[in-house]
C-alpha cells in the first residue's frame, strides 16, 4: 500500500511539474514570439489569404529543398546565386540542399539545381533574427527564360502603406500543401508603428514590416521574396504567428542589406571560381 502511495505521489509530481512547463512555454511564447515562430517550417506553411499565381507572374520566385522535400522559399539573384533567409539554411550543410525553379509547383515540373555553397549574413543574429539573409551558389548555372528570372534588388524602400506582393507554397486555411504558387498583397507598415509591436531591439534598419488584415506569408514561405514595382524588397523573415491582427509579419531589409548582398555575391562567385551576375538597378 505504501508503495502503491509513493507512485502516486511522483506521478503528482510529475504532472505538476509538466503543467508548470507548458505555463512556462507559454508565458515565453507570448514574450519571444520572434525566434519561437519564425516562418520555417515546411510541410505546414502557408499563405495566408492568397490566391493562385502563375511562375510566369513571379518567375524569379524558387523553392528550396532537401532531401526532395520543400521547406523554405527564395528568390533568382543571378544565373548562379540565389537569396534566401538565413535562418532558412544557418544549420544546413548546402550539400544537402537543392533548388527547383520555374515551375507552380514545388514538387514537380521545372528543374532542380543543387547548391555548392552558402553564405549567411556575418551579423546574422539568432534568436533575435537581424540581419536574416543568406546567398546560395548554385552547382550550375540556371537557363533563364520566361519562367526563371532574375529580380533586381530595390535601392529604397517602398513608402508606408505601400502595396507590395509576397510569394509561396503550403498550406492554406482549408487545404493541406497544395501544389500551386500563391501569392498576396500587403502594406508596408512604418518602423516604428512596427516598433511599438515587437520591440526596438527587434525591428531595426535590417527590418521591414507589412500587413494587411487576414494577409500574411507563414512557415514555409519564409525566405521567400517581398516584392515592389519588380523589386525585390523584402525576404520573408518572421513574425507573431500568421496573419494575426495588430502583428505585422516582418521581412528582411533588402534596400538596407543591398551592399553586403552585391559584395557576398561577387566573393561567393569568385571564391567558387564561378561567376557572379551583379544586378545594380
Amino acid at each position: 500500500m505504501s508503495q502503491r502511495l509513493n507512485m502516486f505521489s511522483q506521478v503528482l509530481v510529475l504532472l505538476s511539474a509538466t503543467t508548470l512547463f507548458f505555463i512556462v512555454d507559454a508565458h515565453i511564447t507570448n514574450v519571444w514570439p520572434n525566434w519561437l515562430k519564425l516562418k520555417k517550417i515546411g510541410p505546414d506553411g502557408r499563405i495566408i489569404g492568397g490566391l493562385d499565381t502563375t511562375i510566369e507572374t513571379t518567375p524569379w520566385q524558387v523553392s528550396l529543398q532537401s532531401y526532395a522535400m520543400h521547406f523554405c522559399g527564395g528568390a533568382i539573384y543571378s544565373s548562379n546565386i540565389i537569396v534566401t533567409a538565413a535562418h532558412c539554411v544557418d544549420h544546413k550543410d548546402p550539400r544537402t540542399i537543392s533548388v527547383r525553379v520555374g515551375t507552380n509547383a514545388h514538387n514537380i515540373g521545372g528543374s532542380i539545381v543543387n547548391v555548392s555553397a552558402k553564405y549567411v549574413h556575418e551579423k546574422y543574429s539568432d534568436p533575435e533574427v537581424l540581419n536574416d539573409v543568406a546567398l546560395l551558389l548554385l552547382s550550375s548555372p540556371l537557363e533563364m527564360s520566361d519562367s526563371v528570372k532574375a529580380i533586381p534588388l530595390a535601392k529604397s524602400e517602398p513608402n508606408d502603406g505601400a502595396a507590395v506582393l509576397v510569394s509561396g507554397w503550403g498550406r492554406t486555411e482549408t487545404e493541406y500543401t497544395p501544389l500551386n504558387l500563391k501569392s498576396v498583397s500587403v502594406n508596408i507598415v512604418g518602423r516604428d508603428k512596427c516598433a511599438e509591436v515587437y520591440g526596438i531591439t527587434c525591428i531595426t534598419k535590417a527590418t521591414i514590416c507589412a500587413a494587411s488584415p487576414g494577409k500574411d506569408a507563414c512557415q514555409g514561405d519564409s525566405g521567400g521574396p517581398l516584392v515592389h514595382n519588380g523589386k525585390l524588397v523584402g525576404i520573408v523573415s518572421w513574425g507573431n504567428g500568421c496573419a494575426e491582427p495588430n502583428y505585422p509579419g516582418v521581412y528582411a531589409n533588402v534596400p538596407t542589406l543591398r551592399k553586403w548582398i552585391v559584395k557576398a555575391a561577387k566573393k561567393l562567385g569568385s571564391k567558387h571560381k564561378l561567376r557572379a551576375e551583379n544586378y545594380k538597378m
